[in-house]
């Protein structure tokens, strides 16, 4: 048991001096008088939040960072394309967004928040629109639309770690409510600001009751792995001080002839130690000692430490070779499956936590870019299963062959063809003028 069993696991998140500013609401005290006795004595294995100090120290662990960093590489590594619904030809403005998108480093910013959700449970990023504590503006709502976003406001998108914040207002008494357990309005060390300039990145978010305690943010993958880490760690250094004293040598000898002298046993035995080595000699007396080599059997230790080790990827839900980089072993033995189940893993992730970001960020783009939001400009995720050339190269000889088919046919026209094969993310002829 990891905390003493004072521990409520419904505290509420208490933030560090600085981040709530001195001018806030006082908190009211509408809480049951009696203390949840039924809660005071639970076990808090992984139940209750351990704090932002504690889980910044678990990333230290190469354990930690390789789960989080993989998800998060992984997550950003083949990035979206901008495409264009329709036969709208929008190229020019697509080549704008993706000068943008580099301008404002938005990949590598996505990043950092898919870190600072596997590290803390929740990653917060600013929309710098150039406003500040000195003009004020902060705590007003950001509005996406030409009358209230203009043209080159977007300045930066800044992420920032929940450690320095804290949620100001949010309502408890009504389920029906938009802001029933959402915050509406951040603390960010003394200053307030709108939720509506702070895109929220939580991938396991906790149930209601427990927002609080979790400071809004979720569950964080470090808190997840926490014991099957421990347990790992046990593990390997058992096996490695097996190994290293898994052979003794026990000497049989008459005890009695060294009752008036033992420090002569214990010199000779020193003596054995300093010198053993293949070059080494022990002399023995035949009749009355023996000299046995005693060692513990070290089968199925691989085995063991190896189960342990996958039990991290389990929690983290990573093949091995992407966790760890070992291949499985075996004849004939692949992981491509597990590969290809990751990466389906990875695109569910890019979905569910990416998908809404980047849209508000796409829209804010636009309009400062243009000072309109283009509906026909959208984005998809790369997929992260690559064919090989020669897969790829008959992949594209099937498709024109069916192109072709359709052409003769009447199915299509050559020009349909062409504004098809134009709107394809992937190909030789993908981008070409429809």
């Amino acid at each position: 048991m990891r905390h003493t069993a004072s521990t409520h696991a419904f505290k509420p998140y208490q933030a560090p001096s600085g981040v709530r500013g001195t001018d806030s609401p006082a908190l009211a005290q509408d809480s049951a008088p009696q203390p949840h006795t039924s809660f005071a004595q639970a076990v808090a294995e992984g139940m209750v939040f351990p704090g932002y100090p504690h889980l910044a120290e678990l990333a230290q662990r190469a354990e930690y960072r390789h789960m989080v960093e993989v998800i998060a590489t992984e997550a950003t590594r083949e990035w979206i394309t901008f495409r264009a619904r329709g036969t709208a030809c929008k190229q020019a403005r697509i080549a704008a967004l993706e000068a943008e998108f580099t301008r404002l480093n938005v990949r590598d910013t996505l990043r950092r928040m898919a870190e600072y959700d596997g590290y803390y449970g929740m990653g917060l990023l600013y929309i710098d629109t150039g406003q500040n504590a000195a003009t004020g503006g902060q705590d007003t709502p950001l509005l996406l639309r030409p009358q209230t976003f203009a043209k080159g406001s977007l300045h930066a998108l800044t992420p920032i770690e929940p450690v320095w914040t804290t949620p100001d207002t949010y309502g408890t008494t009504n389920p029906l409510s938009p802001d029933f357990y959402t915050p509406t309005q951040w603390w960010v060390q003394g200053r307030r600001i709108h939720h509506t300039r702070l895109l929220r990145f939580v991938s396991r978010t906790v149930p209601d009751l427990l927002k609080p305690a979790y400071n809004f943010g979720g569950l964080s993958l470090c808190q997840m792995a926490q014991p099957y880490v421990e347990n790992w760690l046990r593990t390997r250094q058992s096996v490695s001080d097996l190994l290293n004293a898994f052979s003794i040598v026990a000497l049989s000898t008459d005890m009695s002839a060294y009752a008036q002298d033992p420090e002569g046993l214990l010199g000779r035995i020193e003596a054995f130690n300093r010198f053993r080595s293949n070059r080494g000699t022990f002399v023995l007396d035949k009749e009355r000692e023996k000299l046995e080599l005693l060692s513990a059997p070290l089968a199925g230790l691989d085995r063991l430490q190896a189960q342990a080790q996958e039990h991290l990827c389990s929690v983290a839900q990573e093949p091995l070779v992407k966790f760890a980089g070992l291949t499985p072993s075996g004849l004939n033995a692949s992981a491509q499956g597990e590969i290809r189940v990751f990466y389906d893993r990875i695109n569910a992730f890019q979905e569910s936590v990416f998908r809404t970001p980047l849209t508000t960020i796409l829209h804010m783009a636009m309009l400062n870019l243009w000072g309109e939001i283009d509906p026909d400009i959208t984005f998809t995720f790369r997929s992260l299963w690559q064919l090989d050339e020669a897969t790829q190269a008959a992949v594209e000889k099937t498709r024109t062959e069916i192109d072709a088919q359709n052409i003769r046919s009447g199915v299509l026209t050559p020009q349909e063809a062409r504004t098809r094969t134009a709107h394809e993310t992937t190909g030789q002829y993908s981008g070409i003028a429809p």
